[in-house]
């Protein structure tokens, strides 16, 4: 009888451990295929964009930056070091560059005084370019890049040798998005690296020099849209990256310049609905938002890189 029941109560066990070891196999498998799914939707649906704001314009900081704040989202901010502490109207002063700083907003140099920098002296553009790097440190803020105003002097050699002298990168516009290893300009350029000068010394189309960005307001001008139809572009803007990012890898990133954020109808500036509509687009669709300070550069391959 008692070899009955233990006979009985090993199979019993025996049973128990199966049914127990399967099921712990079926929840593992499980498990892991869920975390599977996620990984897999979380990098093939992954969008970045990098926000600017150009010139140091008041509005930046009580219009747009509590939007930003809203949304949890940085950017960079390019300031004209004279606009700044009332030596021209609407501008920010110190205080709010050092506020915008301190919450971990990017801060970066867009010369002295807003000059073309195509047509200046080379004292000019030492003053320009380097004095607003100097500018901006004494207000305890390092700029490791440079915006171009007007879009002017990119493609110039003695410009850009001057700015390489004290900027790691420098941003001009003319395109919804830029390209890592400055390799997508077709009909411009037949580039495969972002190398800053070609075999024989010219300055190539695409380099750390010449990040290009899209210019939001300036969009409205060209082409007399009204809100709706700058939405829509913002959305075709945004969302080109799609083409050229494929299985998780950033190629292409779209950088959207801002100038003035305001209810007032004047040129380049935002309606703050559509500023905080755009905002709310990119938080409701998970895009990544970067600043300017997230780029890096490879020295050794010649290309562009998120850290």
């Amino acid at each position: 009888m008692l070899q009955i029941n233990l006979a009985n109560l090993s199979f019993c066990l025996l049973t128990s451990i199966l049914i127990t070891t399967l099921s712990v196999l079926i929840f593992s498998s499980q498990i892991v295929w869920i975390l599977d799914a996620q990984t897999v939707g979380n990098t093939e649906s992954k969008k970045v964009v990098i926000l600017n704001f150009d010139d140091g314009r008041k509005s930046q900081f009580t219009q747009a930056k509590p939007i930003l704040d809203k949304y949890g989202f940085k950017a960079t901010f390019y300031v004209v070091c004279n606009y700044l502490d009332g030596n021209k109207k609407g501008y920010m002063n110190w205080t709010d560059i050092e506020a915008l700083h301190k919450d971990g907003q990017d801060i970066e140099s867009h010369t002295m005084n807003h000059h073309n920098l195509s047509d200046s002296s080379k004292n000019s553009l030492e003053y320009q370019i380097g004095e607003s790097k100097a500018c901006l440190r004494e207000h305890g803020i390092d700029a490791t890049s440079f915006a171009y105003p007007f879009d002017q002097g990119w493609d110039n050699k003695t410009v850009v040798k001057v700015v390489s002298k004290y900027y790691d990168l420098a941003r001009t516009a003319s395109s919804p998005v830029t390209f890592l290893h400055c390799d997508g300009w077709i009909h411009k350029s037949h580039q495969n690296d972002c190398s800053i000068y070609t075999k024989d010394g010219k300055l190539n189309y695409a380099n750390k020099y010449s990040i290009r960005g899209w210019s939001h307001d300036l969009s409205r001008i060209q082409n007399s849209y009204n809100d709706t139809a700058l939405y829509d572009r913002f959305l075709q803007v945004v969302n080109s990256q799609s083409q050229y990012n494929k299985n998780g890898t950033i190629n292409a990133i779209p950088i959207i310049i801002y100038h003035q954020e305001s209810n007032q109808d004047t040129d380049y500036t935002t309606d703050l609905d559509l500023f905080d509509k755009e905002m709310k687009y990119l938080h409701d669709g998970n895009f990544i938002v970067l600043t300017m300070a997230d780029l890096a550069y490879n020295n050794k391959d010649n290309y562009l890189y998120i850290k």
